[in-house]
Protein backbone atom coordinates (compact mmCIF):
# COMPACT_ATOMS: atom_id res chain seq x y z
CA UNK A 1 0.00 0.00 0.00
CA UNK A 2 2.72 2.45 0.61
CA UNK A 3 4.33 1.22 -2.34
CA UNK A 4 1.93 2.30 -4.61
CA UNK A 5 1.25 5.64 -2.76
CA UNK A 6 4.88 6.64 -3.21
CA UNK A 7 4.75 5.40 -6.69
CA UNK A 8 1.29 7.62 -7.69
CA UNK A 9 2.82 10.57 -5.86
CA UNK A 10 5.82 10.65 -7.84
CA UNK A 11 4.09 10.32 -11.20
CA UNK A 12 1.71 12.88 -9.89
CA UNK A 13 5.04 15.20 -9.07
CA UNK A 14 6.29 14.29 -12.79
CA UNK A 15 3.44 15.45 -14.77
CA UNK A 16 3.17 18.41 -12.15
CA UNK A 17 6.89 19.39 -13.08
CA UNK A 18 6.47 18.88 -16.56
CA UNK A 19 3.68 20.62 -16.76
CA UNK A 20 5.31 23.71 -15.17
CA UNK A 21 7.79 23.52 -17.39
CA UNK A 22 5.86 23.21 -20.38
CA UNK A 23 3.63 26.33 -18.97
CA UNK A 24 6.59 28.91 -17.78
CA UNK A 25 8.76 28.33 -20.73
CA UNK A 26 9.87 31.02 -22.42
CA UNK A 27 9.17 30.18 -26.05
CA UNK A 28 12.14 29.81 -28.33
CA UNK A 29 13.02 33.28 -29.71
CA UNK A 30 12.54 34.53 -33.13
CA UNK A 31 15.70 34.81 -34.62
CA UNK A 32 16.44 38.25 -35.72
CA UNK A 33 15.04 39.04 -39.14
CA UNK A 34 17.78 39.83 -41.35
CA UNK A 35 16.77 42.46 -43.85
CA UNK A 36 16.68 41.76 -47.45
CA UNK A 37 19.09 43.31 -49.46
CA UNK A 38 18.05 43.41 -53.46
CA UNK A 39 20.93 42.39 -55.49
CA UNK A 40 23.08 45.22 -56.66
CA UNK A 41 22.56 45.88 -59.92
CA UNK A 42 25.80 46.35 -62.07
CA UNK A 43 27.32 49.61 -62.31
CA UNK A 44 27.85 50.58 -66.05
CA UNK A 45 31.36 51.60 -65.91
CA UNK A 46 31.08 55.15 -66.85
CA UNK A 47 32.57 56.36 -70.03
CA UNK A 48 35.34 58.99 -70.14
CA UNK A 49 33.69 61.70 -71.16
CA UNK A 50 34.86 62.84 -74.32
CA UNK A 51 37.28 66.17 -75.18
CA UNK A 52 35.74 69.07 -76.48
CA UNK A 53 36.37 70.06 -79.92
CA UNK A 54 37.36 73.48 -79.63
CA UNK A 55 35.55 75.35 -82.47
CA UNK A 56 37.37 76.21 -85.68
CA UNK A 57 37.28 80.08 -85.79
CA UNK A 58 38.61 81.46 -89.30
CA UNK A 59 41.83 83.57 -88.49
CA UNK A 60 41.80 86.96 -89.98
CA UNK A 61 43.17 87.07 -93.51
CA UNK A 62 45.78 89.60 -93.23
CA UNK A 63 46.87 90.68 -96.81
CA UNK A 64 50.97 90.16 -97.33
CA UNK A 65 52.87 92.79 -97.87
CA UNK A 66 53.87 93.47 -101.88
CA UNK A 67 57.55 92.30 -102.97
CA UNK A 68 59.05 95.58 -103.95
CA UNK A 69 58.97 94.98 -107.87
CA UNK A 70 56.01 92.36 -107.81
CA UNK A 71 53.89 94.34 -108.66
CA UNK A 72 53.38 94.60 -112.34
CA UNK A 73 54.56 98.23 -113.40
CA UNK A 74 52.11 100.79 -115.62
CA UNK A 75 52.70 104.33 -116.44
CA UNK A 76 50.24 105.97 -115.16
CA UNK A 77 51.75 108.18 -112.63
CA UNK A 78 50.84 106.66 -109.52
CA UNK A 79 53.89 104.71 -107.24
CA UNK A 80 52.03 102.09 -106.26
CA UNK A 81 53.12 99.95 -103.20
CA UNK A 82 55.36 97.13 -104.32
CA UNK A 83 55.99 98.21 -107.80
CA UNK A 84 59.53 99.09 -107.78
CA UNK A 85 61.97 96.95 -106.38
CA UNK A 86 64.33 100.52 -105.66
CA UNK A 87 63.67 103.63 -103.66
CA UNK A 88 66.13 106.85 -103.09
CA UNK A 89 64.54 109.43 -100.57
CA UNK A 90 66.16 112.80 -100.90
CA UNK A 91 63.58 115.22 -98.65
CA UNK A 92 60.97 116.04 -100.51
CA UNK A 93 62.53 114.51 -103.99
CA UNK A 94 61.89 111.14 -104.26
CA UNK A 95 63.33 108.46 -107.04
CA UNK A 96 62.13 104.91 -107.74
CA UNK A 97 63.21 102.44 -110.18
CA UNK A 98 63.16 98.95 -111.25
CA UNK A 99 65.17 97.66 -114.41
CA UNK A 100 65.11 94.04 -116.38
CA UNK A 101 67.59 92.97 -119.04
CA UNK A 102 66.69 95.81 -121.62
CA UNK A 103 64.82 98.23 -120.23
CA UNK A 104 64.41 100.10 -116.80
CA UNK A 105 61.42 101.52 -115.40
CA UNK A 106 61.51 105.18 -113.41
CA UNK A 107 59.36 106.93 -110.90
CA UNK A 108 60.48 110.20 -110.04
CA UNK A 109 58.20 112.39 -107.46
CA UNK A 110 58.33 115.54 -105.32
CA UNK A 111 56.35 117.76 -103.06
CA UNK A 112 55.97 120.85 -105.98
CA UNK A 113 53.56 122.26 -107.71
CA UNK A 114 56.27 122.59 -110.76
CA UNK A 115 58.43 120.07 -112.84
CA UNK A 116 60.92 117.19 -111.94
CA UNK A 117 63.79 115.73 -113.37
CA UNK A 118 66.34 113.47 -113.20
CA UNK A 119 69.95 112.96 -115.02
CA UNK A 120 72.14 110.16 -115.55
CA UNK A 121 76.05 110.45 -115.08
CA UNK A 122 76.56 114.26 -115.31
CA UNK A 123 80.03 115.57 -115.36
CA UNK A 124 80.88 119.32 -114.37
CA UNK A 125 77.76 120.41 -112.84
CA UNK A 126 74.92 119.25 -115.38
CA UNK A 127 77.38 118.84 -118.43
CA UNK A 128 77.01 116.02 -120.49
CA UNK A 129 74.16 114.94 -118.58
CA UNK A 130 71.46 112.44 -120.34
CA UNK A 131 68.37 114.28 -118.76
CA UNK A 132 64.35 113.47 -118.25
CA UNK A 133 62.14 116.29 -117.60
CA UNK A 134 58.86 116.02 -116.28
CA UNK A 135 56.30 119.20 -116.07
CA UNK A 136 52.27 119.70 -116.66
CA UNK A 137 51.01 121.62 -119.80
CA UNK A 138 47.41 122.90 -119.82
CA UNK A 139 47.13 119.89 -117.16
CA UNK A 140 48.73 117.28 -119.36
CA UNK A 141 52.15 115.78 -118.94
CA UNK A 142 54.95 116.11 -120.91
CA UNK A 143 58.81 114.01 -120.27
CA UNK A 144 61.19 115.24 -122.45
CA UNK A 145 64.53 113.29 -123.09
CA UNK A 146 66.89 115.93 -122.95
CA UNK A 147 70.82 116.53 -122.78
CA UNK A 148 72.68 119.30 -120.81
CA UNK A 149 75.78 120.66 -122.97
CA UNK A 150 76.46 122.55 -120.60
CA UNK A 151 77.30 123.41 -116.67
CA UNK A 152 74.28 124.57 -116.41
CA UNK A 153 72.87 123.78 -119.54
CA UNK A 154 71.39 124.54 -121.79
CA UNK A 155 69.45 121.24 -121.86
CA UNK A 156 67.61 121.00 -125.24
CA UNK A 157 65.88 117.39 -126.25
CA UNK A 158 67.88 115.25 -127.79
CA UNK A 159 65.98 115.55 -131.07
CA UNK A 160 67.28 119.01 -131.56
CA UNK A 161 70.76 117.93 -130.94
CA UNK A 162 70.89 115.30 -133.26
CA UNK A 163 69.24 112.32 -131.29
CA UNK A 164 66.71 110.55 -131.06
CA UNK A 165 63.53 110.77 -128.53
CA UNK A 166 63.75 106.97 -126.50
CA UNK A 167 60.89 107.44 -124.35
CA UNK A 168 59.26 104.16 -124.65
CA UNK A 169 56.20 105.04 -122.46
CA UNK A 170 55.51 108.07 -119.80
CA UNK A 171 52.68 109.21 -117.26
CA UNK A 172 52.54 112.38 -114.83
CA UNK A 173 49.85 112.72 -112.19
CA UNK A 174 49.71 116.06 -110.02
CA UNK A 175 48.23 116.45 -107.03
CA UNK A 176 47.41 118.99 -104.49
CA UNK A 177 50.92 117.87 -102.25
CA UNK A 178 53.62 116.43 -104.76
CA UNK A 179 53.92 116.04 -108.59
CA UNK A 180 54.75 112.47 -110.40
CA UNK A 181 56.27 111.33 -113.66
CA UNK A 182 57.01 107.77 -114.53
CA UNK A 183 58.43 107.22 -117.73
CA UNK A 184 60.57 103.38 -119.18
CA UNK A 185 63.54 103.19 -121.73
CA UNK A 186 65.83 101.18 -122.84
CA UNK A 187 69.17 100.41 -120.39
CA UNK A 188 71.62 101.03 -124.16
CA UNK A 189 69.31 102.98 -126.78
CA UNK A 190 72.53 103.22 -128.53
CA UNK A 191 71.58 107.14 -129.04
CA UNK A 192 74.73 109.13 -128.69
CA UNK A 193 72.54 111.77 -126.36
CA UNK A 194 71.42 108.82 -123.62
CA UNK A 195 74.20 107.47 -121.17
CA UNK A 196 74.37 103.53 -121.51
CA UNK A 197 72.99 102.04 -118.16
CA UNK A 198 73.92 98.41 -116.84
CA UNK A 199 72.11 96.56 -114.60
CA UNK A 200 74.34 96.34 -111.31
CA UNK A 201 76.72 98.66 -111.92
CA UNK A 202 76.06 102.23 -109.86
CA UNK A 203 75.82 105.32 -111.67
CA UNK A 204 75.66 108.95 -110.47
CA UNK A 205 72.43 110.65 -111.21
CA UNK A 206 71.48 114.52 -110.46
CA UNK A 207 67.77 115.37 -109.42
CA UNK A 208 65.78 118.78 -109.56
CA UNK A 209 62.64 120.50 -109.34
CA UNK A 210 61.16 123.66 -109.46
CA UNK A 211 58.63 125.68 -108.17
CA UNK A 212 56.45 126.13 -111.40
CA UNK A 213 56.28 123.89 -114.71
CA UNK A 214 58.17 126.26 -116.99
CA UNK A 215 61.78 125.33 -118.23
CA UNK A 216 62.94 128.84 -117.88
CA UNK A 217 62.17 128.58 -113.87
CA UNK A 218 65.39 127.45 -112.28
CA UNK A 219 65.02 124.88 -109.98
CA UNK A 220 63.77 125.83 -106.35
CA UNK A 221 66.26 122.40 -104.99
CA UNK A 222 69.27 120.18 -106.59
CA UNK A 223 71.42 117.82 -105.76
CA UNK A 224 73.79 114.72 -106.43
CA UNK A 225 72.98 110.88 -105.67
CA UNK A 226 73.88 107.70 -106.77
CA UNK A 227 71.88 104.71 -107.85
CA UNK A 228 72.32 101.27 -109.12
CA UNK A 229 70.04 99.87 -112.21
Amino acid sequence: MRIHSRLLITVVLIVVALTAVSCSGSAPATPPTTPTVPPATPTQPTQPSQPTQPTATTAPTVEPSPTPGAVQWSADGVVTPGEYANELGLGKYRLFWSSTDETIMIAMQADVQGWVAVGFQPGSRMKNADMVFGMMVNGEAVVLDQYSTGDFGPHSADVQQGGTDDLLSFAGLRTSSMTTFEFERKLDTGDSRDVSLERGVPIQVIWAYGSSDSERVQHSARGYAEMVP
